[in-house]
């Protein structure tokens, strides 16, 4: 939407779900949000904080009054035009104090929540004349409890404009676990053995590898290597067992077993159950690539 020369919000929506617009305004749009999860009705607000300091008390009195209209659990997100402490700010006259604690009351009082988020700090850059850069984290989704307690592992991605001062926001409520690449090595299988072929093959691989070492010059050291690979190498299948036995959490480890197929499913549900997506790291960010 468009007002004249001022930007207004809109509000889309996939087919399947279904979004019931209950009041709207230049500079907020409430709903009530339903399908595409497990869970039930949920109140959405998009909100744009006035950008007017000495007008901003009167957003959140409408922050006050939409919370009141509605005991569903709740999300406000978007450009609330405050910071809610001079850590979310870089550069630039001070934010007087009061201005920031009358916000804060604001977020006490509505019973929201941060939504933790991935990406850079700060959401909006203001580059001065003099190429001086200042940095605000204007930008936020804000839940209450209820909300968290159905999307538990929500996730707010800062990303990044070249059309925008601000850091688009893309909000996802279910996380998508990444897989993990795992490097392929040679494992020898004991079904192998059960092949006629395997003795040959394994036979003649023995001879090639005989014969290349009879070739070689006699060396004490390689001798003593040779022996510490076989200690070291009946190490490790020690250790495989083990590992597969912790894995599968299983009492029994047998020979012939034929439970392949509920073994590996042991091992793969508890790999689930153990597996870590993303860290908070000392700034209190969500972080989830690779080191």
């Amino acid at each position: 939407m468009n007002y004249g020369s001022k930007d207004g919000l809109a509000m889309l929506w996939k087919e399947g779900i279904k979004v019931e617009v209950k009041t709207y305004s230049q500079d907020h749009m409430d709903a009530w949000v339903e399908g595409g999860w497990d869970g039930g009705c949920w109140h959405l607000t998009g909100f744009y904080g006035n950008p007017d300091t000495v007008k901003r008390p009167e957003s959140w009195a409408k922050l006050k009054y939409l919370k009141g209209i509605s005991s569903l659990s709740w999300l406000a997100i978007g450009d609330f035009n405050e910071i809610t402490g001079l850590m979310e700010k870089e550069r630039g006259r001070a934010r007087p104090k009061r201005q920031m604690e009358i916000f804060t009351y604001a977020i006490h009082h509505c019973g929201f929540q941060e939504v933790d988020f991935i990406g850079p700090k700060f959401t909006w850059l203001y580059q001065q004349s003099d190429g001086t850069q200042i940095r605000e984290r204007l930008d936020r989704a804000l839940t209450t409890k209820e909300w968290m307690d159905l999307f538990p592992t929500a996730k707010l991605y800062h990303l990044s404009s070249l059309a925008s001062n601000h850091s688009p926001l893309s909000l996802h409520l279910v996380q998508e676990k990444k897989q993990k690449k795992i490097k392929k090595s040679f494992r020898f299988e004991s079904m192998w053995l059960k092949d006629s072929r395997c003795v040959d093959i394994v036979k003649a691989a023995w001879e090639v590898g005989r014969e290349w070492l009879e070739l070689q010059p006699a060396n004490l050291d390689l001798i003593v290597a040779i022996r510490n690979t076989r200690v070291d190498l009946n190490y490790w299948l020690d250790k495989e067992d083990e590992m597969w036995r912790q894995r599968s959490r299983l009492s029994w480890f047998q020979e012939g077993d034929r439970n392949t197929s509920f073994f590996h499913a042991k091992a793969s549900a508890r790999y689930q159950k153990n597996y870590i997506d993303c860290l908070v790291d000392d700034h209190g960010r969500w972080q989830e690539d690779e080191v």
